[in-house]
């Protein structure tokens, strides 16, 4: 199984030909199921639903915005659920989908985390973990992956490895990062998914922020016995 997740910048400069090619990219990558942040309504309806090949596709628009998150998937999709309008879960940026591969069910959560507040990370991060282990009993195996807003040093990538609690709260069975994971066993460097000095929509202006793993893909510890076979960045020119 390939999964992929990617954050496509609801950008206003060069939109048009930028739509263009960002469908290369998700073509390009071919995952069987990939989770995308910051979409807008025309970028789905008229290119995600038309341009690509996936049969199965779900998107849901934050209430205020015109942007939300999607899942294109190969598998159909069998149950959806949109924590963002869910007051139980913190109006959450996260979108859950099921489905089932060959007898076996899946749980996989597109989250999108924000960018200008700790505080909120923190109360987001819990509200959705509490959810997908809330699913115990539906599925067999659990993925979490997006756009995290913050590093490997955060609160929230430590609170889902089982390295510290939140207001008291703990995430239990724990989550392993896979970009980390398969960099550490192959003796590999770990790459930033956001790289201020070398992608273009910064044009080589910054000189304060450090590139980091922002883009995570997490799986919660049932699924070790499975082979981590790659792990691929793939976007970081557009």
């Amino acid at each position: 199984m390939k999964i992929a997740t990617y954050n496509v910048w609801n950008e206003n400069k060069g939109k048009g030909n930028r739509y263009h090619q960002l469908i290369n990219e998700i073509n390009a990558v071919n995952a069987d199921i990939i989770a995308l942040q910051e979409v807008t309504t025309c970028f789905f309806n008229d290119f995600i639903t038309k341009v690509t090949d996936y049969k199965y596709c779900v998107f849901r628009k934050y209430k205020e915005e015109d942007e939300g998150l999607a899942i294109l998937s190969r598998y159909p999709i069998k149950s959806c659920f949109f924590l963002k309008e869910s007051e139980d879960f913190a109006f959450s940026a996260a979108l859950n989908v099921s489905f089932e591969v060959e007898k076996l069910r899946f749980s996989f959560t597109n989250v999108h985390l924000p960018w200008d507040s700790a505080k909120a990370k923190e109360e987001q991060i819990v509200a959705i973990d509490r959810y997908i282990h809330s699913q115990k009993e539906q599925a067999d195996y659990f993925i979490m992956l997006g756009d995290f807003n913050g590093s490997l040093n955060s609160s929230v990538h430590r609170y889902l490895l089982g390295e510290q609690t939140i207001n008291g709260n703990e995430s239990n069975p724990y989550w392993d990062e896979l970009s980390s994971s398969f960099s550490e066993l192959n003796g590999l460097p770990l790459k930033p998914t956001l790289d201020f000095v070398k992608n273009p929509r910064w044009g080589g202006k910054n000189t304060i922020y450090i590139p980091c793993v922002v883009d995570r893909i997490y799986i919660m510890d049932n699924l070790v016995d499975k082979i981590l076979k790659s792990v691929e960045i793939f976007g970081i020119d557009i």
